[in-house]
């Protein structure tokens, strides 16, 4: 109690104080003027991204999006133990302690007790799309204490989380719990429930021979992954529903992906996939999921009525339309590349600018994914030859020539039905021809073909009239003399 009246006072002296300074920075960039023939320095305030690391007892730091380091005490927090920092040559750091400020070595843990308050700069010049005449900053504080009597006495008996002073009436029956989280008590009406979870998912993780790697670290909920949890390893990731079905995944759920998608499901497993709205009932879970498109699997469990969901989007090789590239909650993007150059990617996210190719490095705890893509906006071109200013084909056919080297697929439509797919058309009727590139744009265009007889077909046919003309002026000049007056 006494520990959570610091943090919480420290919390409003100290660190409020520092948002509030973070807060007036941030909304404004302060700049020096350092000499008459010296450019203008603008100092920018950026906050500093955390993400904790559990597999490590660590905490990873981000700055200005692109300077990472590393602490074991979270930025803001309350420890008894020394403090380190992992900090980039390029980071100038400025310490003070209990308001002075001291001077200090990069390198060296901070042991002495006492409310620090670090200020972080980095150059410009020195990050990716930076300027030379730009400083970015942070701030980052800690408070190290002593700890109290009573937190050290609580420690021996909870094993390091917090909790109540033990009564001692109840001290054997806790050591029996240390010694065997099978058994049961006597009496089930006084045993703490969450006492009981904890023993049971001990027992399921002895019986399952799962070591933590094997487990994984909980991800962050979602939307995405509805009545579910994901728990993210080296290799995959592994999903358990609320009703206890468990199967794994390449990616987790919420995943924006330029991958195919491969799931490893139970053989007793009850689900269907949905992609685009639609039930594909075709769906292999032996095989990859390769097509772009929105999905959703629902995993019933038996119980219909509160299915699972687990929703992921793929976009493939080749996308369009896109402004942004994000990835869920858990997870960050570590590098992000454009046509082989580096841009500024904030944690999560990453604004997408002209078409090319983009690159982004995920780490998913200890999961690593590449997603790589072409950004194409430009639909198709190509060229319908024979036409007139109309839109006609008088010479009875056309040529399609195909422009663009990025075409995949083109279709083709005569009197609204299909027609099968030939770029030398010459039957009769209203065409309409649909091309596709790899990355989805599309180009339409609607022309007629119309029936004309070849050269031959016309000289039978003037023959043929002349021969009418003849054969009617014969018979005219023949019924002339054999008139009877």
């Amino acid at each position: 109690m006494f520990k959570r009246f610091l943090a919480a006072s420290f919390a409003c002296a100290v660190l409020g104080t520092v948002s509030l300074t973070a807060y007036a920075a941030s909304a404004e960039r302060s700049s020096v003027q350092t000499g008459e023939n010296e450019s203008e320095i603008e100092y920018i305030y950026s906050e500093i991204v955390e993400k904790n690391i559990n597999t490590y007892n660590l905490y990873e730091e981000i700055l200005a999006n692109q300077i990472i380091f590393y602490s074991n005490v979270s930025n803001g927090n309350i420890t008894e133990s020394p403090v380190t920092l992992d900090l980039p040559e390029t980071v100038d750091v400025t310490v003070e302690k209990d308001g002075k400020q001291i001077d200090y070595k990069a390198g060296e843990p901070f042991s002495e007790l006492g409310k620090y308050a670090l200020t972080l700069k980095v150059k410009g010049s020195d990050l990716l799309g930076g300027n030379d005449n730009e400083v970015y900053y942070g701030l980052f504080s800690f408070w190290i204490m002593e700890a109290s009597d009573d937190e050290i006495y609580a420690d021996e008996y909870d094993d390091g989380y917090e909790s109540e002073i033990p009564d001692q009436n109840n001290e054997s029956d806790a050591g029996d719990t240390d010694n065997d989280n099978t058994a049961e008590s006597e009496d089930p009406g006084s045993t703490d429930s969450t006492s009981s979870g904890e023993a049971e998912n001990t027992s399921e993780t002895d019986n399952n021979d799962l070591d933590e790697e094997e487990q994984g670290i909980l991800l962050p909920a979602t939307d995405k992954g509805r009545a579910l949890s994901q728990y993210v390893t080296s290799e995959n990731i592994r999903v358990v529903t609320n009703n206890g079905t468990e199967f794994f995944c390449n990616i987790p759920a919420g995943m924006t992906t330029t991958n195919n998608v491969q799931f490893d499901f139970p053989d007793n497993i009850m689900y269907k996939l949905m992609k685009d709205g639609a039930e594909q009932t075709d769906f292999n879970p032996a095989k990859a999921i390769t097509a772009r498109g929105e999905y959703t699997l629902i995993i019933t469990d038996g119980d219909s009525a509160n299915p699972s969901e687990f929703s992921f989007t793929i976009i493939g090789k080749y996308a369009k339309g896109i402004t942004q590239y994000t990835v869920p909650d858990g997870c960050r993007i570590e590098n992000a590349m454009y046509n082989q150059s580096g841009i500024r990617a904030n944690g999560t996210s990453a604004d997408l600018g002209a078409e090319g190719e983009y690159t982004f490095d995920v780490f998913c705890g200890d999961l690593y994914l590449v997603e790589s893509f072409t950004l194409d906006n430009t639909p198709p071109e190509f060229t319908v030859n024979g036409l007139d200013e109309e839109g006609k084909a008088n010479g009875g056919s056309v040529f399609i020539e195909m422009i663009s080297d990025d075409i995949d697929y083109y279709v083709v439509y005569l009197n609204k039905e299909p027609y099968k797919n030939t770029l030398q058309l010459t039957d009769p009727g209203e065409y309409t021809v649909i091309f596709y590139d790899k990355a989805g744009n599309s180009t339409m265009q609607s022309f007629e073909i119309i029936y004309q007889m070849d050269g031959m077909a016309i000289v039978a046919v003037a023959l043929g009239g002349a021969l009418v003309v003849a054969g009617l002026v014969f018979f005219i000049i023949t019924r002339k003399k054999f008139t009877i007056r």
